[in-house]
């Protein structure tokens, strides 16, 4: 049954359904994803029955929760028609930074935790002005701080893993709340703070303005550097706290950590429907691709395909998503 409500001029409309609603959060893109997704849990479950047992699905959700954080940021970057490439090296950097200040200088983790945070922070500034004020595109600026970042690993660890971060920290990646592991429940806090400021927040719609056309935007009276900035900034600051949830749930700071977050992040957005063109595209989407992701990499894992064969797999994926996008801007046109 539905009820109304009345219009300003007095007239009486229809509410929505709670059904209505629900829809009304999806696009057409967002169901099909969902529909395959459905597909491969059914796969799995006729492959190997192992896959729907809920220690698996627990695995699947907490790694689904890291490539989500690391793709809502880079999905900011995108939307504004620019790149991030140094997601995986920011993710490694992020985890041995928080270890390395825990385990050599002896600080406290709250206090690790604020600082990895804030190198997060400046890196994200820095990317920002060379896109906004030299002009540089990100795909360069990022993939310079990639290898960067890596290279300053090494330099910190002399490639060997930083060991015995405390319990307190490593809580973080491994306990659970009420049944949900902690990394599940900062995802959904980072999904929902995301999904709002996009949504309904006037820095979103300008976001969305500068990745459709920057220079209406501009003549529009949009601080076109100021939001390119903000979603360098998101970019980067999120891939800190993906590298270090995965230092606690390893309790350690691996120098290897990370590698290749890049390709799985980026594809994530794209097949949850972010332009590569820029302005299009939400949270949901976002996180929908990287469930589907995390559901595809851990399915591989249950009927034993050889990891040499994941990253070709993803890779496929990835084309896939980006003839599909070209394909429907071209129909635009």
């Amino acid at each position: 049954m539905q009820t109304t409500s009345a219009k300003p001029g007095g007239a009486l409309a229809p509410q929505k359904t709670i059904w209505e609603r629900i829809k009304g959060l999806f696009r057409i893109t967002e169901f099909v994803l969902l529909l395959i997704i459905i597909g491969l849990f059914i796969l799995g479950w006729v492959i190997n029955p192992r896959f729907v047992n809920p220690g698996n699905l627990q695995i699947l959700f907490r790694d689904t929760a890291l490539l989500a954080i690391a793709a809502i940021g880079v999905g900011f970057t995108i939307l504004t028609g620019g790149i991030d490439l140094s997601v995986g090296s920011i993710v490694g950097l992020a985890g041995v930074m928080s270890a390395y200040f825990m385990m050599t200088w002896k600080l406290p983790i709250w206090l690790s935790i604020i600082l990895t945070l804030f190198l997060g922070l400046l890196i994200g500034l820095y990317h920002g002005l060379f896109v906004t004020k030299l002009k540089m595109h990100g795909f360069l600026i990022t993939l310079v701080t990639m290898g960067l970042a890596r290279g300053a690993i090494l330099v910190l660890t002399n490639a060997f893993p930083i060991t015995g971060l405390p319990r307190g920290f490593t809580n973080i990646g491994q306990e659970y709340v009420l049944g949900i592991p902690i990394p599940v429940l900062i995802a959904i806090v980072v999904a929902v703070v995301a999904y709002y400021l996009l949504r309904y927040t006037y820095i979103g719609r300008q976001i969305y303005a500068v990745g459709g056309n920057v220079d209406a935007a501009r003549f529009s009276g949009v601080s076109v550097d100021k939001r390119i900035i903000l979603c360098y900034i998101v970019s980067v600051v999120c891939a800190s706290v993906v590298g270090m949830i995965q230092a606690a749930r390893l309790s350690l700071g691996h120098p290897g950590s990370g590698e290749g977050y890049e390709l799985l992040a980026i594809t994530a957005c794209i097949l949850g429907g972010i332009s590569f063109m820029g302005g299009q595209g939400g949270v949901i989407g976002i996180v929908v691709g990287a469930l589907l992701i995390g559901t595809l990499q851990n399915l591989l894992v249950m009927v034993n395909v050889n990891p040499y064969w994941h990253k070709i797999v993803i890779s496929l994926v990835l084309l896939a998503a980006i003839t599909i996008d070209y394909a429907r801007r071209r129909r635009r046109v």
